[in-house]
Protein backbone atom coordinates (compact mmCIF):
# COMPACT_ATOMS: atom_id res chain seq x y z
CA UNK A 1 0.00 0.00 0.00
CA UNK A 2 2.72 2.18 0.79
CA UNK A 3 4.29 1.95 -2.00
CA UNK A 4 1.32 2.29 -4.57
CA UNK A 5 0.70 5.95 -2.52
CA UNK A 6 4.29 6.92 -3.27
CA UNK A 7 3.85 5.91 -6.72
CA UNK A 8 0.87 8.12 -6.61
CA UNK A 9 2.88 10.64 -5.21
CA UNK A 10 5.48 10.84 -7.85
CA UNK A 11 3.23 10.52 -10.75
CA UNK A 12 1.50 13.92 -9.52
CA UNK A 13 4.91 15.57 -9.11
CA UNK A 14 6.05 14.24 -12.18
CA UNK A 15 2.91 15.54 -13.98
CA UNK A 16 2.97 18.69 -12.54
CA UNK A 17 7.04 19.28 -13.08
CA UNK A 18 7.02 18.17 -16.94
CA UNK A 19 3.35 19.97 -17.37
CA UNK A 20 4.65 23.50 -15.95
CA UNK A 21 8.40 23.20 -17.15
CA UNK A 22 8.79 21.16 -20.16
CA UNK A 23 5.52 21.49 -22.05
CA UNK A 24 5.70 25.41 -21.87
CA UNK A 25 8.31 25.10 -24.43
CA UNK A 26 6.43 22.30 -26.69
CA UNK A 27 3.85 24.41 -28.65
CA UNK A 28 2.34 23.83 -32.02
CA UNK A 29 -0.06 26.69 -33.60
CA UNK A 30 0.24 28.00 -29.59
CA UNK A 31 -1.03 24.78 -28.01
CA UNK A 32 0.26 22.66 -25.38
CA UNK A 33 0.01 19.33 -24.50
CA UNK A 34 -1.95 18.54 -21.29
CA UNK A 35 0.33 16.52 -19.86
CA UNK A 36 -2.04 15.58 -16.68
CA UNK A 37 -5.13 14.34 -18.88
CA UNK A 38 -3.09 12.28 -20.87
CA UNK A 39 -1.71 10.67 -17.57
CA UNK A 40 -5.23 10.29 -16.11
CA UNK A 41 -6.40 8.53 -19.20
CA UNK A 42 -3.52 6.02 -18.89
CA UNK A 43 -4.06 5.16 -14.94
CA UNK A 44 -8.29 5.12 -15.81
CA UNK A 45 -7.21 2.63 -18.35
CA UNK A 46 -5.05 0.19 -16.06
CA UNK A 47 -6.23 0.37 -13.09
CA UNK A 48 -9.52 0.05 -11.09
CA UNK A 49 -12.27 2.67 -10.39
CA UNK A 50 -11.18 4.06 -6.87
CA UNK A 51 -7.48 4.30 -7.99
CA UNK A 52 -8.41 5.72 -11.18
CA UNK A 53 -11.11 8.38 -9.55
CA UNK A 54 -8.47 9.44 -7.02
CA UNK A 55 -5.65 9.78 -9.11
CA UNK A 56 -7.99 11.95 -11.86
CA UNK A 57 -9.08 14.10 -8.89
CA UNK A 58 -4.75 14.36 -7.80
CA UNK A 59 -3.65 15.06 -11.30
CA UNK A 60 -7.27 17.83 -11.53
CA UNK A 61 -5.71 18.99 -8.03
CA UNK A 62 -2.30 19.57 -9.42
CA UNK A 63 -3.72 21.35 -12.72
CA UNK A 64 -5.88 23.75 -11.23
CA UNK A 65 -3.05 24.73 -8.50
CA UNK A 66 -0.19 25.17 -11.41
CA UNK A 67 -2.82 26.31 -14.23
CA UNK A 68 -5.76 27.25 -13.12
CA UNK A 69 -7.68 30.43 -11.91
CA UNK A 70 -10.19 28.79 -10.19
CA UNK A 71 -9.81 25.46 -8.13
CA UNK A 72 -11.52 22.35 -8.42
CA UNK A 73 -12.92 22.19 -11.94
CA UNK A 74 -10.28 20.65 -13.57
CA UNK A 75 -10.27 18.10 -10.16
CA UNK A 76 -13.74 17.50 -10.84
CA UNK A 77 -13.82 17.31 -14.56
CA UNK A 78 -10.67 14.73 -14.44
CA UNK A 79 -12.10 12.78 -11.47
CA UNK A 80 -15.59 12.65 -13.52
CA UNK A 81 -13.78 11.77 -16.91
CA UNK A 82 -11.59 8.79 -15.14
CA UNK A 83 -14.67 6.77 -13.47
CA UNK A 84 -16.17 5.39 -17.11
CA UNK A 85 -12.86 4.65 -18.38
CA UNK A 86 -12.07 2.59 -15.49
CA UNK A 87 -14.91 1.17 -15.36
CA UNK A 88 -14.54 -0.71 -19.04
CA UNK A 89 -11.23 -1.19 -18.65
CA UNK A 90 -11.17 -4.70 -18.41
CA UNK A 91 -13.01 -5.35 -21.58
CA UNK A 92 -10.32 -3.02 -23.68
CA UNK A 93 -7.51 -4.64 -25.35
CA UNK A 94 -5.18 -1.44 -23.82
CA UNK A 95 -2.25 -1.40 -25.76
CA UNK A 96 -4.19 -0.88 -28.82
CA UNK A 97 -3.55 2.42 -30.92
CA UNK A 98 -6.86 3.01 -31.27
CA UNK A 99 -8.28 2.61 -27.53
CA UNK A 100 -5.46 4.76 -26.46
CA UNK A 101 -5.82 7.30 -28.97
CA UNK A 102 -9.72 7.55 -28.75
CA UNK A 103 -9.94 7.75 -25.07
CA UNK A 104 -7.15 10.53 -24.99
CA UNK A 105 -9.00 11.87 -27.76
CA UNK A 106 -12.48 12.02 -26.56
CA UNK A 107 -11.21 12.80 -22.94
CA UNK A 108 -9.19 15.74 -24.21
CA UNK A 109 -12.51 16.74 -25.59
CA UNK A 110 -15.33 16.35 -22.70
CA UNK A 111 -12.53 17.93 -20.28
CA UNK A 112 -11.42 20.97 -22.26
CA UNK A 113 -14.82 21.61 -23.99
CA UNK A 114 -16.68 21.80 -20.42
CA UNK A 115 -13.97 23.90 -18.64
CA UNK A 116 -14.69 26.12 -21.65
CA UNK A 117 -18.16 26.12 -21.52
CA UNK A 118 -18.00 26.43 -17.17
CA UNK A 119 -15.32 29.83 -18.34
CA UNK A 120 -17.84 31.59 -20.78
CA UNK A 121 -21.31 30.58 -18.34
CA UNK A 122 -21.74 34.13 -17.67
CA UNK A 123 -20.29 35.40 -20.85
CA UNK A 124 -20.74 35.50 -24.94
CA UNK A 125 -21.05 32.36 -26.89
CA UNK A 126 -19.93 34.08 -30.00
CA UNK A 127 -15.96 33.29 -29.07
CA UNK A 128 -16.30 29.52 -28.77
CA UNK A 129 -16.33 27.72 -31.69
CA UNK A 130 -12.95 29.63 -32.64
CA UNK A 131 -11.78 28.08 -29.01
CA UNK A 132 -13.27 24.94 -30.02
CA UNK A 133 -11.73 24.74 -33.47
CA UNK A 134 -8.51 26.53 -32.27
CA UNK A 135 -7.44 24.86 -29.34
CA UNK A 136 -9.52 21.82 -28.30
CA UNK A 137 -9.32 19.97 -31.53
CA UNK A 138 -5.43 20.59 -31.68
CA UNK A 139 -4.73 19.84 -28.13
CA UNK A 140 -7.15 16.48 -28.17
CA UNK A 141 -4.64 15.72 -31.15
CA UNK A 142 -1.74 16.40 -29.85
CA UNK A 143 -2.81 14.56 -26.21
CA UNK A 144 -3.66 11.41 -28.12
CA UNK A 145 -0.73 11.45 -29.97
CA UNK A 146 1.50 12.00 -26.59
CA UNK A 147 -0.08 9.17 -25.12
CA UNK A 148 1.23 6.63 -27.58
CA UNK A 149 4.72 6.78 -26.17
CA UNK A 150 3.87 7.26 -22.33
CA UNK A 151 1.52 4.07 -22.16
CA UNK A 152 4.09 1.59 -22.11
CA UNK A 153 6.25 2.98 -19.14
CA UNK A 154 3.62 3.42 -16.66
CA UNK A 155 2.13 -0.18 -17.54
CA UNK A 156 5.52 -1.23 -16.56
CA UNK A 157 5.32 0.69 -13.41
CA UNK A 158 2.29 -0.71 -12.41
CA UNK A 159 3.21 -4.14 -13.48
CA UNK A 160 5.86 -4.10 -11.30
CA UNK A 161 3.82 -2.99 -8.16
CA UNK A 162 1.75 -5.39 -8.81
CA UNK A 163 4.59 -8.16 -8.36
CA UNK A 164 5.55 -6.57 -5.35
CA UNK A 165 2.03 -7.10 -3.82
CA UNK A 166 1.52 -10.26 -4.78
CA UNK A 167 4.99 -11.36 -3.24
CA UNK A 168 4.46 -9.56 -0.26
CA UNK A 169 0.78 -10.62 0.33
CA UNK A 170 2.40 -14.66 -0.37
CA UNK A 171 5.12 -13.92 2.26
CA UNK A 172 2.69 -12.54 4.88
CA UNK A 173 0.17 -15.08 4.53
Amino acid sequence: MKYRLTTAVIFVMVAAFIQSSVFEYIEIMSVRPNFFIVMTVIVALLRGIYESAAMGLFFGLAMDILMGKTLGWYALLLFLVSIPISMINDKLYREKFLVLFTFTFLSTLIVETSFYLIIFLFRDYSIFHHIFAGTVLPEALYNSILILPLFRPVSKVYTILDNVDRRRNRLSA
